[in-house]
């Protein structure tokens, strides 16, 4: 059954739809015409475009067909019949819906709203009402629409469609640039890419050459510096041999002018002793070629006296003494020489017969200064007293101002052996071992040349002689190079001096050194170094061990076997055994930059960055006061450590505490208490350096206070560590804690 739509042409067309759907969609269109009219009668104004007959708000009822749009009546009047829907039967009806007979139709009537069932008996009813519709739908005049401005918008919009389309032209053109230009961009960028990857390959190319320049560059300052020293050291020897030469040949010269005087004065001597012979009368006879000869022997030996040629003085002393055996200027010539030469007691005999003498002497200025050479023999002999009984003592002060003594001594025999030797020990006695090595090798050639004794200088060799000038010199030379850790030097001065020495002269050596002891020094040593290069740590550390016990009396070369001990126990895992030894190396031996730099490596390990940084201050001073070209690399490296250090210093990390006990973090309370009390027995400052105590060595109590002094200091500040570790560790919450801080630090698992 189809559907009509009063007022819409397009509603003559039938409706497809099932019955239901035709109920429902014209019970919701009649709903709807209903409500319009309604709105409409009310505004005024008819559903179909009519207007209120009465106008104005108080005019009269409107009449208005909403069914057919006619203002003449109302729809109850309308002469088209209303449309009719099939809605379903009231509760009773138990008619179907799809039987058309059975379906009622509902009517609606303006005004009140009422619903008026009407029904529906057959189809052709129905089909006569569509018909009756479709002629009056005919039948309606056309409707005319003012279509000006609809056209004047239509003409409008095509314009600001016209203007947004070259809006759009204009846009899609500069978009068209920008697209070209980022083109362009992006090709110069790529090309500005490959641009920057080309340069940094050349900055990486300079970079290397540079490094390698600088490298170079070094080379070629250490090959410069090196030929700079040899330059140096070469111009200074040749310098000293062209001295050296000229002095040769002036002594030369002079040597042929006094050769050629000398011969004079023989023949005028040789003819003088033939005439006192001819005549029968005393050789000691005054003659004028007699006394210009003595004369002469006299001024000769003054001058060589003055050149430093003490034995050829006394040799012109000699002869002038027997050509006049009472000519005092000679007397005094010789006491000078042998002054100078330190041998007192021949000085005090010459002096002494220049006073003594029972002529009268009209030269008041020999007796002034046989005066003079007495009173400084005096003093001399006194000065040897009080040194040697100062050096019995065997302490600092003592040998400082034996030492003094010496030197004042020496200005007045500055060629006496003795004065040497006491000089030689003092400065043994305040460690000062490079000026005694000096001060052997410098006054050995000179004490060879000059030294002679008179009374045995016809009965004895040359090398008898000089034997005893040696051995006092390689015996302190020995014990020097013993004490400075150059085992091989001293191994082999005192090889020379147990060769040369007699033996009731061997007790004048160092009793407990030998070449036996060093020999056997230096083969703990170095089995020590190659257990150590082999891997092999604790048998390293018994070797180095071994050698520390046996070399008390070496400081330096114990410190060197304590360091080495660090470096394995450091390889073992033990770093509060390696900083105990370092700590009694530095003690031993400030100076010593390897120990320094090892301690200063292991607080770092441990994260005691204070102390560490200290260390580095400490080498960085020392490399900085030797100024060396083999230093610099060192000096670099120690500054970079301390700025790092330094930067560790201000995060605020806590030390480990599970390696200053020998721990790896996953030991229980039992071991951990286990460990501590083990380091604690071993590090405990009263027993810190205990095994130095039985060194027999020449130091002084003072300098062993200050030594013990840093020892107990280092050894106590150690002890402190160890403790601080054992009651964190100890302590479950305190360890829970640590751990959890550590592990923030650092990401470090313990597994407890």
């Amino acid at each position: 059954m189809a559907r009509v739509y009063p007022g819409n042409p397009s509603s003559h067309l039938p409706d497809h739809r099932s019955t239901s759907d035709h109920v429902d969609d014209h019970h919701r269109n009649q709903d709807s015409v209903k409500k319009a009219s309604y709105v409409a009668v009310n505004r005024g104004v008819g559903v179909g475009g009519g207007v209120r007959a009465g106008g104005g708000r108080g005019g009269g009822p409107v009449r208005c067909c909403y069914r057919c749009g006619d203002p003449s009546h109302f729809v109850r009047d309308c002469p088209v019949p209303g449309p009719s829907m099939r809605i379903p039967a009231r509760k009773g009806n138990h008619a179907s819906v799809n039987d058309p007979v059975k379906v009622d139709l509902i009517e609606f009537t303006s005004g009140a709203n009422k619903v008026k069932m009407k029904s529906m008996n057959s189809a052709n009813e129905i089909s006569s009402n569509l018909e009756q519709v479709k002629t009056f739908s005919n039948e309606l005049p056309p409707k005319r629409v003012d279509e000006s401005p609809l056209l004047a918008k239509i003409q409008q919009k095509e314009k600001e469609l016209q203007l947004r389309g070259e809006e759009i032209d204009s846009l899609n053109t500069r978009l068209n640039k920008a697209t070209a230009e980022l083109n362009k961009c992006e090709v110069k960028n790529l090309e500005m890419k490959l641009n920057m990857e080309k340069l940094q390959e050349d900055l990486e190319k300079s970079r290397k050459e540079l490094s390698y320049l600088r490298d170079k560059d070094e080379e070629m300052n250490m090959k410069w510096w090196n030929l700079n020293n040899e330059f140096v050291e070469t111009k200074d020897e040749l310098n000293e041999k062209i001295k050296e030469l000229e002095e040769v040949n002036g002594s030369a010269d002079y040597e042929m002018m006094n050769m050629k005087l000398e011969l004079e004065q023989w023949r005028k001597a040789a003819k003088a002793i033939a005439s006192v012979l001819v005549e029968g009368t005393d050789i000691c006879s005054k003659t004028p070629e007699l006394e210009s000869l003595v004369l002469y022997y006299n001024n000769r030996a003054a001058k060589r006296l003055s050149l430093g040629k003490i034995r050829k003085a006394l040799d012109d002393c000699k002869k002038a003494t027997l050509l006049d055996p009472g000519f005092l200027k000679v007397c005094l010539t010789a006491g000078n020489c042998h002054l100078v030469l330190g041998d007192i007691d021949d000085a005090l005999y010459n002096y002494k017969k220049c006073l003594d003498s029972g002529k009268v002497c009209l030269d008041r200025r020999l007796t002034i200064e046989a005066s003079d050479g007495l009173q400084n023999a005096e003093k001399v002999v006194s000065y040897i007293k009080e040194v040697a009984e100062l050096l019995q003592l065997k302490t600092f002060e003592s040998a400082t101002t034996a030492l003094e003594l010496v030197k004042e001594a020496l200005s007045i025999s500055p060629y006496s052996e003795k004065l040497f030797e006491m000089k030689g020990e003092a400065l043994f006695m305040l460690h000062k071992y490079e000026e005694v090595i000096q001060m052997c090798e410098q006054t050995l050639t000179s004490a060879e040349k000059n030294h002679v004794t008179v009374d045995d200088s016809n009965r004895m060799s040359a090398e008898d002689r000089i034997r005893p000038l040696k051995l006092w010199r390689w015996s302190l030379m020995s014990r020097s190079y013993f004490h400075m850790a150059k085992f091989d030097l001293a191994l082999a001065t005192l090889e020379k001096y147990e060769q040369l020495a007699p033996p009731e002269t061997k007790t004048h050596g160092p009793s407990s050194l030998s070449s036996a002891t060093i020999g056997e020094l230096l083969r703990c040593k170095n089995a020590g170094n190659k257990a150590f290069k082999s891997g092999n740590h604790r048998e390293a550390v018994e070797h180095y061990s071994k050698a520390i016990t046996q070399s008390i009396e070496s400081q330096s070369f114990t410190a060197i076997c304590l360091c080495n001990r660090a470096a394995a126990l450091q390889a073992l895992g033990e770093v509060t055994d390696a900083i105990a030894d370092c700590n009694l190396a530095i003690a031993l031996d400030g100076d010593y930059m390897k120990a320094i730099s090892r301690r200063a490596k292991l607080h770092e390990k441990i994260r005691d960055y204070e102390n560490a940084a200290l260390d580095f201050q400490r080498l960085i001073s020392l490399l900085e006061k030797k100024s060396e070209m083999k230093n610099v690399d060192e000096l670099a490296l120690a500054r970079r450590h301390l700025s790092s250090m330094n930067k560790n210093m201000k995060k605020g990390v806590t030390l480990d505490l599970y390696l200053i006990l020998g721990l790896k973090g996953s030991e229980s309370g039992s071991e951990i208490k286990k460990a501590y009390h083990k380091a604690a027995l071993r590090h405990h400052p009263d027993k810190a350096g205990k095994f130095l105590a039985r060194s027999d060595s020449a130091l002084d109590g003072h300098a062993w206070k200050e030594i013990f002094t840093t020892i107990h200091k280092d050894a106590d500040k150690l002890f402190k560590k160890i403790g601080e570790a054992y009651a964190v560790l100890s302590d479950t919450n305190k360890r829970f804690s640590y751990n959890l801080q550590d592990h923030d630090d650092f990401g470090w698992n313990f597994n407890e």
